[in-house]
């Protein structure tokens, strides 16, 4: 049997991946929507019987998604697909009806086992079908900026599962915003940050087959004193407060440095995580003349405690021609 297939995510790179993935006679048609709305257009239309969501998108996320399948009783089974690795949203995503949880980046190997699992590996005599029917717009070349987001997005979900595991608190993730931009507006960005009484700024920096830059993590005051006595520190005392943030940052930088090194097949040598100030000798303060450094900005948000810090992942600009190499390959 072959099915009419959905593929909801607002990543080209990733719907890309997972159309090309798909066992040949599963699917008769390959229908794909870049926001949860437009997927609940589809089947509110009668279309899909097989839906492939990922969890973190604008507008509607993959949560809300599944919320309106359940409470609309809309025909369909629903196989997440999803960089956000928390035990919770995993969970989460099977009491909202969802059928199953595969792990960004997609492995194919996985794929077919978990469709043999449920019973919906097509007959060897359906793998003898046309191709499916796809719009040419899923195949139109990817951007190296919409290639890095998609790996960002997977390599932050596989930090924010430590932080989760850590403090016992799910943690909501952001869609990473990927831009270009001038050292002045980001040292600007990074003194009012500084500026603000009793905020503080870590950074990190990494360096690794052509590619440099740091990782800068910002902690705003009332967020440090939030989240200092869930890790058993005293917020009043500053030796605790610079060891809580040294210690946080080094765990989110370095699990998403990690992450982001083995997803680009290579190794990232990291400096260790210092608190900076005005006008300190960080990479960035290096790179004052640079007329474009590519800039991916996520923050952590943890709802539950009303805590937030923002991770600004910072590429020099002579790293940009490596990275797009890279991330070409990838694309593949």
């Amino acid at each position: 049997m072959s099915y009419s297939v959905i593929v909801c995510d607002d990543s080209r790179f990733a719907r890309q991946q997972l159309i090309r993935g798909l066992p040949a006679g599963l699917a008769r048609e390959v229908l794909s929507a870049c926001q949860g709305e437009e997927a609940l257009q589809l089947l509110r239309a009668g279309k899909g019987e097989l839906l492939f969501l990922d969890l973190n998108m604008p507008g509607l996320d993959g949560y809300q998604v599944l919320e309106a399948i359940r409470d609309e009783g809309l025909n369909v089974l629903v196989i997440v697909v999803s960089g956000d690795i928390q035990a919770q949203a995993h969970q989460r995503i099977l009491e909202l009806g969802a059928l199953a949880f595969l792990q960004k980046p997609l492995n194919n190997s996985q794929l077919l086992h978990l469709l043999e699992q449920f019973g919906l590996m097509p007959a060897i005599t359906d793998a003898l079908i046309a191709p499916p029917l796809t719009s040419p717009h899923d195949f139109a070349p990817v951007s190296y900026q919409e290639s890095l987001q998609e790996i960002v997005n997977i390599a932050m979900g596989q930090a924010a599962r430590q932080l989760a595991d850590l403090l016992n608190l799910f943690i909501h993730l952001p869609i990473p915003k990927v831009q270009l931009c001038t050292s002045h507006r980001l040292h600007r960005q990074v003194e009012e940050w500084l500026e603000m009484p009793g905020n503080m700024v870590v950074s990190q920096g990494f360096v690794g087959s052509s590619i440099a830059g740091e990782c800068l993590i910002h902690f705003a005051e009332q967020d440090i004193s939030r989240i200092a006595p869930l890790l058993g520190f005293n917020e009043q005392d500053e030796l605790d407060r610079k060891s809580l943030l040294i210690e946080l940052s080094s765990m989110l930088a370095g699990t998403l440095l990690l992450g982001l090194s083995d997803l680009l097949g290579l190794r990232f040598s990291r400096s260790h995580p210092a608190l900076i100030s005005l006008g300190s000798d960080s990479i960035l303060a290096q790179q004052e003349q640079a007329q474009k450094i590519l800039s991916v900005s996520l923050t952590y948000t943890i709802p539950a405690q009303q805590i937030s810090c923002t991770l600004l992942l910072l590429l020099t600009d002579t790293s940009l021609s490596a990275l797009e190499r890279r991330l070409s390959l990838i694309a593949e």
